[in-house]
């Protein structure tokens, strides 16, 4: 909606170790998934 090509996000592959914003962060075994599913939101509002 506001024409952004990116994201930002903070990935740890275990955000319970880790030293700082490990609540905010997003499991590493997790990061395909959201990444296929956001390139596939993207494809369909580009058509």
């Amino acid at each position: 909606a506001a024409g952004t090509d990116g994201i930002f996000m903070e990935v740890h592959k275990d955000p319970d170790k880790a030293l700082c914003d490990g609540p905010n962060s997003l499991r590493l075994e997790d990061l395909e998934e959201l990444l296929t599913c956001l390139k596939a939101i993207r494809e369909a509002v580009s058509k």
